[in-house]
């Protein structure tokens, strides 16, 4: 896992200093041809020096930079060995040979998760790509004849020496899903490239083109069952097999629920040693505890299990977690996967995931409300606008248990059509509350409504909200924490469940194979009928989430007064102050469950004092 940089126009090597958690063991920037590449490499795959970055190619006319790993670079090598002069058994040099050999098609031989530019110095053009589920992140600026791509915004910032315009569309976005989803980023100018895509930029500007879609896969292979069984075996086996290649210390995030239960039982059967297994533990969330889930799958494989536990103090972690985003975040999962990283690096450099097991295999129990919703279709609209009224009565736990929130929203959304409806589960603040909110109307993309629509030819609808959640939930919130958090740790983090393989075998069966029976999960629990305790296939869904409750009611408390106070909000001058005031009320009087709302309003105003002020 590395930092990337590049650039048409001169940058001090302090811009690569910024980004230097992503890459501590080697830094170096070239002058290629009249452009500009940097490099921050942390090394886990061949540490010979020769695979330091940026690479130039034997024949001296294209140089690299790469953030990733490449699963299937030595058969990549392989196929090339016989033309090229390779010097190294690194990623990196497979992917240029490939580029040199294929040109912008080679992406499509690569297995894993990358983000990289190469540029052609006889030609002046660099190219550009992004891996297809968007686990390794890209941004790029392109105004007035500039270029500039980096891992990280704060790079650019420094590169191009101003902060531009905040986005009002990507304010308005995070304030609906808690996150700024891509091509935006909460800066105007300043994008990030989508999943799944290249980026080519030469004398005529910048040109992007999508190589890889989810949707091109829908509904193609009837296989019965048992075929399917015996395929996505294999695919799994695979998957975590390759994933389990490193020259450093690896090991497994586990939390005892189906999907890291999943990747331990792969990993043991591809073993020669004991598994090193880690799992979350902190004071004060029993109701989020795992730990006894965790020592079951751990004594079945007999792991080298270590018991992580934390005592997140959110006041100290919030201006870290928002330092490392670069634009306002606010899902706060995200400290304790930060946490989480930074005490596993003690023991490791590497570990495997189970995210984007729910997206891809139907866990969440927003896709049994999608089922439900189909049944519940010929009953009249207005008959639930006025169930919703009712419940709209009940007052809500303000714990930290969104459970009545989200059956609330539920029951509300039943009177309108599929992708409002869909919006409604995945949002926050709702479009009124956000006009009050920042004082005016303005029209912004809906995503999640507008993916929905995409995928009209989709009749079954927890497919259709599993790949709407493919491409905006998991690239633009779970990969997001993911990378930002682990590599504010210099730690890597492999996620086998979303191998493009095993992402379009899924996405191409029956439906019917998500949830069945009234099981989520469907699949992925037949498959592991035997192969792990039964207990753990049976037990319900938990999730990774922090005591947001207790936290607003302790250590959070400071930042309501403060951050969110009269004096406060009307000096920043963004927000109305009795819209703001009016949403602590009800959470702090009962009536509806606002913690992740407020969070979401906290961490804004720490990323205008950090980056604007």
């Amino acid at each position: 896992m590395c930092a990337i940089l590049g650039s048409n126009k001169l940058f001090l090597n302090s811009t690569l200093e910024v980004m230097s958690c992503r890459g501590p063991d080697f830094s170096s920037s070239l002058e290629f041809g009249g452009f500009y590449l940097g490099h921050n490499r942390l090394s886990i795959v061949d540490h010979d020096s020769n695979s330091n970055q940026p690479m130039v190619s034997s024949c001296g006319r294209y140089a690299i930079v790469f953030n990733g790993e490449v699963y299937n670079h030595a058969e990549l090598r392989e196929s090339l060995v016989a033309k090229y002069e390779f010097k190294t058994f690194s990623d990196t040099e497979a992917i240029l040979y490939s580029y040199i050999e294929y040109g912008s098609v080679c992406v499509e031989r690569f297995r894993g998760m990358f983000a990289f530019a190469i540029y052609d110095r006889v030609e002046q053009k660099l190219f550009c790509a992004r891996d297809r589920l968007g686990i390794k992140p890209f941004v790029y600026y392109f105004k007035n004849g500039t270029f500039v791509f980096a891992s990280e915004i704060k790079a650019i910032l420094k590169a191009i020496l101003y902060t531009p315009q905040i986005s009002k569309e990507a304010l308005r976005q995070y304030l609906r899903y808690l996150y700024v989803p891509a091509p935006n980023t909460i800066f105007e100018d300043i994008n990030k490239l989508l999943p799944g895509h290249t980026l080519t930029f030469d004398r005529s500007g910048v040109r992007i083109e999508k190589y890889w879609d989810v949707s091109d896969f829908v509904s193609q292979d009837d296989a019965d069952e048992a075929d399917v069984l015996s395929r996505l075996d294999t695919l799994l086996d695979e998957s975590v097999r390759l994933r389990m290649i490193a020259d450093v210390e690896l090991g497994s995030f586990l939390s005892g629920g189906i999907d890291s239960s999943t990747i331990l039982y792969y990993m043991a059967k591809n073993s020669a040693k004991k598994v090193n297994t880690y799992t979350l533990a902190f004071p004060g969330a029993d109701k989020y505890d795992e730990t006894n889930d965790a020592k079951i799958m751990a004594d079945f494989f007999s792991t080298n299990h270590n018991i992580i536990e934390i005592s997140p103090d959110a006041t100290n972690l919030l201006p870290i977690m928002v330092g490392h985003f670069d634009e306002p975040f606010g899902n706060p999962t995200a400290i304790l996967i930060h946490e989480l990283t930074k005490e596993t690096k003690e023991h490791a450099t590497v570990a495997l995931a189970g995210d984007g097991g729910d997206e891809v295999f139907g866990g969440y129990p927003r896709y049994e409300a999608a089922l439900l919703s189909a049944k519940l279709e010929q009953i009249p609209k207005p008959l639930f606008k006025a169930l919703s009224k009712i419940t709209s009565l009940i007052p809500e736990n303000s714990s930290g248990n969104h459970s009545l929130r989200r059956v609330k929203t539920f029951v509300a959304s039943l009177s309108k059509n599929g992708d409002a409806m869909y919006e409604d589960w995945i949002g926050y603040f709702s479009d009124q509350e956000i006009d009050e909110l920042l004082g005016g109307h303005c029209e912004y993309r809906h995503i999640v409504k507008d993916l929905w629509n995409d995928f009209d030819f989709v009749d079954d609808r927890v497919l259709k909200a599993s790949l709407v959640d493919i491409k905006s939930f998991l690239p633009n919130n779970l990969l997001y924490y993911g990378d930002a958090m682990s590599m504010a740790n210099s730690f890597e983090v492999r996620f086998p469940l979303i191998d493009h393989k095993v992402v379009e075998f899924i996405t191409a069966v029956s439906p019917s194979l998500r949830i069945k029976s009234g099981q989520t999960k469907y699949i992925m629990k037949k498959l592991l009928n035997g192969k792990i305790p039964k207990a753990i296939i049976d037990k319900p869904k938990l999730g990774l989430n922090p005591p947001m409750g207790m936290w607003l009611k302790k250590d959070l408390k400071y930042f309501i007064d403060d951050y969110l106070g009269e004096e406060s909000v009307k000096k920043r001058g963004l927000l109305n102050y009795e819209s703001v005031r009016r949403i602590i009320f009800e959470h702090e009087s009962g009536r509806r469950d606002r913690s992740l709302y407020i969070w979401a309003l906290i961490v804004l105003e720490e990323w205008f004092r950090q980056y604007i002020d």
